[in-house]
């Protein structure tokens, strides 16, 4: 089921901060993605993708990017 990273964040009760360190970027960085004030960088938009197990596409978080037909990367 592909979801909003908001959402994988409260399902999974997850920090903003954890999620960060997992990511090697602030807290404050992903403040600014939740809240549409920084658009995910294209190469951060595959890890994410890659950490939420595809839970959270490429395609969600950068459609300008990655269309729909865009293959999931899952490791």
């Amino acid at each position: 089921m592909q979801m909003k990273l908001n959402e994988y964040l409260d399902k999974n009760e997850i920090t903003q901060t954890a999620f960060a360190d997992s990511l090697g970027v602030t807290q404050g960085l992903v403040w600014q993605w939740l809240n549409d004030h920084r658009p995910v960088a294209a190469k951060k938009a595959l890890a994410i993708e890659r950490l939420t197990a595809g839970q959270v596409s490429r395609h969600e978080l950068r459609p300008d990017v990655y269309p729909r037909d865009s293959k999931t990367v899952t490791n």
